[in-house]
């Protein structure tokens, strides 16, 4: 009571300190660019030349094309790309007078030559191809005003942008690429180089000739090998080096007895289910569309099967870290595969008019074929809205149990040649005439039920390792600590050369933990320092924490030659090999092939024709410092030992074939103009991003 008293007598210092509370928030809000407020937000999330690309148009050009869908760091990624490459174009093309016309667009959407990226969003992932219905049902709704829906309208004006930006792009590649050539002598040159062929024997000895055990490789081998390899290892912006460890959360004996026990009470009422599939719908399982293979069956049911009767099960067993029932529900001798012709008329979301419709259709489709009217390829030719299949008078070709729908496969696999069969599926109705069953094993065949249960971690141990992990975090304040909690199994990894937008962090991969990881490191902390958090990764399968990080910042590269944290994941098989070639190298004694390729237990090989060119090996690839070599000496002369990309080579040059003689190569400066202007689509707008100003604001706002 005499707190409250005291507040009471001095209100006036309460109204002050909470005006100026208040005034400090909205100030905050003024100045901070990196919060959601809205006194003067920083929005920008880039600029492009001077051009401000608007955070708010980044969100929604995110939500209407991708609507939540997808890895949210990749499509992000993408769109960044799209926007930069879109300012770029654009400023060009206007500089340019490059522009796309409404007949050039129109024909893009909705004509016979397609943009790539409407193909890519108006993709069938059933058949692969362009669901041409639902593009004509989009272009009538335009042509015809009726789009209604707010969020279709703000995709299709996303994507629209994208196949301006795209075709734009096209024609500024294509007056570069139309303006490249090749000099006479720059082709003679590659014509002679390409077309020189040599024969020659000579041994490979891999580089698993030599164990990790018997080199030794320092920090020094690390460095040599960074600076002969200074463009590849150099960065062009500030990097951090990220050290972490990872507390795997695994199911304990007796989590894994209480699964078991539960699937074996299980079992017994999966054996009297009168619906198997709403059995095994209800106990995370699944009932086969078609029939299987023995052979195509995993665990004790592969080896069971052929002996169980029908509605009998077998199980729990465990397939896949998954304690598995499987009931038997059907057996046969099926077709291999088939061949079968269709008609379909296009149902759009089910819509129960246009059902009704297509349903009629097809009966009147099917007595006109029975009356002998018409035949059934020229009504699939006349009437079928599958435009892949119409063409060729409906025929599907053959095809092998499970290729199509359930529905259409049925039909087919259970039905008689030469006969008809009305089906309805998600893409509509179709009429199916089965044209031939073709059996080549006559094997028996299953068709089985499964219910299951995966193998995790109850919740009191996901707790007990929570608890676990935080009682190691809480003692865990510098990278000193982190490296002795490396015990047994357990170690320290290290991921090099993380830039302030990148997302995947080293074995961890991509998500919104190893993105607060990066972002702890560039925001927050120091070299030396572990981050106080807890990082907890869920099984994407299952849906349970699977792991815990400790994670903390090594090192801090600037600018510059990389440093061997930074890359030493990326590089250490090829310094190891390098090592390994010399080791190799120094026991290689004369120029006898045959005793080298003893000593290394491996054989000698015959290279025919091999160009100076290609310099490609049929038994180690591409190798072109050796064939290089092979090429500078006489015939009959040894090369070697010689470090390629696979390992250590000798050679022993049997005859060279020089390359005829051709004025102006003019096929090899016709293939080499072609080759530059196929490269111009990639490497113009990667040049064109080089020489343009690009402030990158991302990290300020995800």
């Amino acid at each position: 009571m005499a707190l409250i008293s005291k507040i009471r007598k001095n209100m006036w210092l309460v109204i002050v300190l909470l005006a100026l509370a208040l005034a400090g928030f909205i100030i905050m809000d003024m100045t901070s660019g990196n919060n959601g407020g809205s006194f003067g937000q920083n929005t920008s999330i880039g600029e492009v030349n001077g051009q401000k690309i608007d955070y708010m148009d980044f969100q929604r050009s995110e939500e209407a094309l991708y609507g939540g869908t997808g890895d949210v760091f990749t499509r992000r990624a993408s769109l960044w790309n799209f926007f930069v490459e879109n300012a770029i174009v654009n400023e060009i093309a206007e500089d340019n007078g490059i522009n796309v016309g409404a007949d050039e667009l129109n024909e893009l959407e909705f004509g016979t030559n397609l943009s790539p990226m409407i193909q890519s969003f108006f993709r069938d992932p059933q058949t692969g191809q362009v669901d041409r219905n639902q593009l004509n049902e989009v272009k009538k709704a335009i042509d015809e005003g009726t789009v209604s829906n707010p969020e279709f309208a703000s995709r299709f004006n996303e994507i629209r942008k994208q196949v301006i930006k795209s075709q734009k792009q096209t024609k500024l590649s294509n007056l570069v690429s139309k303006a490249l050539y090749t000099p006479t002598w720059y082709a003679e040159a590659m014509n002679k180089l390409n077309n020189e062929t040599a024969n020659f024997e000579y041994v490979k000895v891999p580089f698993e000739a030599v164990q990790d055990t018997e080199i030794s490789v320092t920090d020094e081998d690390y460095e040599a090998y960074i600076k002969e390899n200074a463009v590849k290892y150099t960065n062009k912006e500030e990097v951090r080096n990220v050290a972490f460890i990872v507390y795997d959360v695994k199911a304990t004996q007796e989590d894994s007895t209480a699964i078991y026990d539960k699937m074996v009470a299980a079992s017994e009422n999966f054996k009297t289910a009168t619906n198997d599939s709403l059995f095994a719908a209800a106990n995370n399982g699944m009932v086969q569309n078609t029939f299987t293979k023995k052979d195509a069956l995993t665990g004790l049911l592969k080896d069971q099967v052929a002996s169980m009767a029908i509605g009998e099960v077998v199980g729990p067993y465990i397939d896949n870290n998954v304690y598995q029932v499987a009931k038997l529900i059907g057996k046969k001798v099926e077709a291999d595969s088939a061949k079968a012709s269709h008609i379909l008329r296009s149902v759009a979301n089910n819509d129960p008019v246009q059902l009704a419709a297509a349903q009629k259709y097809i009966d009147s489709l099917k007595i006109a074929i029975q009356s002998g009217s018409t035949t059934f390829a020229d009504a699939a030719t006349a009437n079928s809205q599958d435009p892949g299949s119409a063409a060729k008078g409906g025929d599907l070709g053959a095809f092998p149990p499970g290729a199509m729908v359930p529905q259409f496969n049925d039909a087919v696999f259970n039905g008689t040649e030469g006969s008809m069969y009305t089906v309805t599926t998600q893409f509509g109705v179709h009429l199916i005439k089965v044209g031939k069953l073709i059996y080549k094993t006559n094997e028996m065949k299953y068709k089985v039920a499964f219910i299951g249960e995966p193998i995790v971690p109850s919740e009191a141990t996901q707790n007990a390792m929570e608890d676990k992990v935080m009682a190691e975090l809480e003692k865990t304040k510098t990278i000193d600590d982190l490296n002795k909690l490396a015990k047994g199994d357990m170690k320290v990894e290290i991921a090099g050369g993380l830039k302030q937008n990148d997302f995947t962090l080293s074995t961890l991969g991509g998500d919104q933990n190893t993105r607060d990881i990066i972002k702890w490191a560039f925001e927050d902390a120091k070299a030396g320092q572990v981050s106080p958090t807890l990082y907890s990764f869920n099984d994407e399968k299952f849906y349970y924490t699977s792991k815990h990080v400790i994670a903390g910042l090594k090192s801090v590269d600037k600018a510059g030659l990389s440093t061997v944290e930074s890359v030493k994941s990326k590089i250490e098989t090829l310094v190891k090999n390098k090592k390994k070639g010399e080791k190799i190298k120094a026991k290689i004694t004369g120029n006898d092939l045959n005793l080298i390729a003893a000593t290394f237990n491996t054989k000698v090989d015959t290279a025919s024709n091999v160009s100076f060119g290609a310099a490609m090996l049929s038994a180690g690839g591409q190798e072109p410092v050796f064939v290089g070599k092979v090429f500078k000496v006489g015939n009959g002369a040894f090369v070697g030992p010689v470090v390629g990309n696979a390992g250590v080579y000798v050679a022993k040059l049997s005859s060279k074939t020089p390359a005829p003689n051709e004025d102006g190569a003019f096929g090899q400066k016709m293939q080499l103009t072609q080759q530059a202007r196929m490269q111009v689509s990639f490497a113009f707008m990667e040049t064109l991003k080089k020489s343009k100003k690009i402030e990158d604001n991302r990290f300020t706002f995800y």
